[in-house]
């Protein structure tokens, strides 16, 4: 992989998503969960309640099947992951702001490259 798939998926993104796909990765993103990650955004709802039921958020304040990390919820549809940043938004961040939604192909690519694309962001950062 080169740096100018890197480029060209991230090109889709502005600073504001971009910083937030980087703390994603950073506070959600390690070789432990990478694999029920992916699984888990690609499986369909009844997988999700069936295989997943022990890790998915409980509470009332989202609307959804929802995998609870650390900091960020995320979930998918059929070619989407929604990703939350819940921390921010219960202190008070406005939804534009903590929310980001990504194609399931950017997201796999990019979970999966998690260090060449974490070193790009570091690189570009000054042009963002």
């Amino acid at each position: 992989m080169d740096n100018s798939c890197i480029e060209k998926t991230m090109h889709r993104y502005n600073c504001r998503q971009i910083s937030k796909i980087q703390d994603f990765m950073l506070s959600e993103m390690d070789e432990d969960n990478l694999q029920e990650t992916l699984d888990f955004i690609k499986s369909n709802d009844m997988e999700k309640k069936k295989k997943y039921k022990d890790i998915l958020y409980q509470g009332n304040d989202y609307r959804g099947l929802f995998v609870e990390g650390n900091q960020y919820l995320i979930s998918s549809t059929e070619d989407t992951v929604f990703i939350i940043d819940k921390i921010s938004e219960e202190n008070g961040v406005r939804k534009e702001q903590t929310r980001i939604f990504i194609p399931i192909m950017d997201f796999v690519y990019l979970i999966s490259n998690k260090e060449k694309v974490m070193k790009w962001i570091e690189n570009n950062q000054s042009e963002m």
